[in-house]
């Protein structure tokens, strides 16, 4: 029965894509973060909707349904060019053998595609607030459900992705739901109705509660590092830092043993097995990268046995900690900084830092001409400080976790771009205006009159 719901609901779905562009887009972004039919066990459960939608909008701009002079390439539009032409050198380059790195690329080049297009229907404020909406629809829906699933179990509940995904692993899912959760917070803040406005905080808590649950101590991080930010970002601050130390006190007198004892272990990380596991992977990652400084091994070198066996005891810049390679099996490299320094090389990373610092360079932007255009932008504003808020959680969060090629991020960097072209022009419009306001009444003043006369 649910499938056939579902697969109503899609068909219906279908036509409102076709007479409105946007709407393909949007559900292509939607299907793409919540992956629907991981939640379905019938006939549906097999349906490549994501593909389906991504078709559709293809080829409405293909054929011109979609005006094609609204695309302004932006410079988050040359950076992921400049990225995909790197990633996919590297793609060719890397070692052979390796049957995720053609895997991995195929993500990355599917999420490419997807933003790079997203200037061309993401282009007003109603717009942007969707694109907003479709991610916390779309990845908030797992911290929702795991959220409900904690509380039904009295926190027993074991967080899971859906299979086969790349935040099927808790720690993923952990670090993606951090990225979320400041968006959910917007919807919070920005809802028009009482009841939606207490839904978007009741998902904000229930997703909290989901990270928690998970266990991931690089997920705890990215949620301390939300928790913090938001106080000091947010212009009610009494309220959020209300609602902050609520749900902070909450968790901290309820929160079951097994989630202190693993949190616990953020202190003695140096004697950790697994922590130090990862540090064992990140020396070999950075090994890869010397070897091949600028393209790197390709995507997911370094879980490749034959790989991981050749530089383990290869030259490293992490020699200096002296570590003895364990006899194990090949691990992920447990870290987006160190993920992409071995698959796509020290070139690889510079480009990926250069991504996510101009999205926290351009929430400064955003903020100046926000503050400099009124009241009529503060939403601008807003959304400026929890977009940078979700990068700073990725960036936190991901530094011990393997999701370099997360979709989210590259959603969240571009629609980032895509804010503040959007107050940049208001920003010129309002100046062009104010210029020939001034201009008018300079040319009407008795001053101006007398001197022409004298004239």
């Amino acid at each position: 029965m649910r499938d056939l719901m579902f697969a109503i609901a899609m068909l219906m779905v279908i036509p409102l894509a076709i007479v409105r562009p946007v709407n393909a887009y949007l559900v292509w972004g939607w299907t793409a973060v919540l992956i629907p039919t991981s939640y379905l066990f019938g006939f549906m459960q097999g349906a490549r909707l994501n593909f389906l939608f991504a078709m559709i909008a293809i080829l409405l701009v293909l054929f011109r349904r979609v005006d094609w002079s609204l695309y302004k390439p932006n410079r988050t539009v040359w950076i992921y060019l400049l990225l995909l032409t790197h990633a996919t050198i590297a793609f060719l380059l890397g070692f052979d053998g390796n049957k995720d790195n053609g895997t991995y690329y195929e993500v990355l080049a599917k999420v490419m595609v997807f933003c790079l297009l997203m200037p061309m229907f993401i282009h007003q404020r109603l717009h942007i607030h969707a694109m907003v909406m479709v991610i916390v629809f779309g990845m908030g829906i797992h911290g929702v459900l795991d959220g409900l699933k904690t509380l039904s179990s009295g926190g027993a509940h074991n967080m899971y992705g859906p299979r086969g995904s790349m935040i099927y692993d808790r720690n993923h899912l952990s670090t993606a739901l951090a990225v979320v959760l400041p968006l959910a917070y917007f919807l919070y803040q920005y809802a028009r109705h009482r009841i939606m406005r207490m839904g978007f905080l009741a998902a904000f808590a229930l997703i909290v509660l989901a990270i928690m649950a998970g266990g991931s101590r690089g997920g705890f991080i990215a949620l301390a590092v939300v928790g913090f930010w938001l106080i000091l970002t947010s212009r009610r601050r009494w309220s959020t830092l209300l609602i902050v130390a609520t749900l902070g006190s909450l968790l901290f007198v309820f929160a079951p043993e097994r989630w202190t004892s693993r949190l616990s272990t953020i202190e003695t990380a140096d004697s950790d097995a697994s922590f130090m596991g990862r540090v064992v992977a990140w020396k070999i990652s950075a090994a890869i990268a010397v070897d091949n400084p600028v393209f790197g091994g390709g995507f997911h070198a370094v879980q490749y046995q034959p790989v991981w066996d050749r530089y383990k005891d290869a030259p490293s810049p992490l020699d200096f900690l002296n570590i003895e390679i364990p006899p194990f099996k090949a691990k992920a490299a447990h870290s987006i900084y160190f993920e992409v320094m071995g698959d796509q090389g020290f070139v690889g990373l510079l480009i990926f830092l250069g991504m996510l610092s101009h999205a926290l360079y351009s929430r400064g932007s955003i903020k100046r001409m926000a503050q400099e255009l009124g009241p009529r932008f503060t939403w601008a504003r807003d959304l400026g400080d929890m977009l940078m808020l979700s990068v700073l959680a990725y960036m936190t969060g991901g530094a011990s976790v393997s999701v370099a090629y997360l979709e989210l991020i590259y959603m969240v960097v571009m629609l980032m771009e895509i804010l503040r072209v959007h107050v940049r022009d208001a920003h010129a419009a309002e100046m062009r205006a104010r210029k020939v306001l001034a201009t008018a009444e300079r040319s009407a003043s008795p001053t101006s009159d007398k001197a022409a006369a004298a004239h």
